[in-house]
């Protein structure tokens, strides 16, 4: 089962999808771009320096920064998808409030995936 796993992913890199893995390759007004990405500093749970930060107020500095990196305009940004962890109601109204205080406008779609230890891959 892992074998093929691996063998499948492999088959990505190999020479026949070289374009498609390539900047210059074939461009569709539909392909996914991703322009920048960012977290927040890691500290001990419950008890490190961010202990009493909200989740929006941590956001907030991510996203702007993110939107800073990209250079485009918080306007511009198409979606939203943020990792949590152990976050009641999975996080999205504090990542909602991250994302209103960041400046972007209420019509970006955000998603917030949940997951215990791999949501900052």
């Amino acid at each position: 089962m892992e074998n093929s796993r691996l063998n499948m992913l492999n088959g990505h890199f190999e020479q026949q999808n070289a374009s498609y893995m390539s900047p210059h390759g074939p461009a569709s007004d539909d392909d996914i771009v991703l322009v920048s990405c960012a977290r927040t500093a890691m500290t001990r749970a419950k008890k490190g320096n961010q202990a009493n930060t909200s989740p929006e107020v941590m956001l907030k500095p991510v996203l702007e920064a993110v939107i800073k990196e990209a250079g485009i305009n918080a306007s511009q940004v198409d979606e939203i998808t943020i990792g949590n962890v152990l976050q009641g109601g999975s996080g999205a109204a504090s990542a909602r409030m991250g994302q209103f205080l960041a400046g972007v406008p209420t019509e970006t779609p955000l998603y917030v995936i949940n997951r215990m230890c791999s949501s900052g891959l």
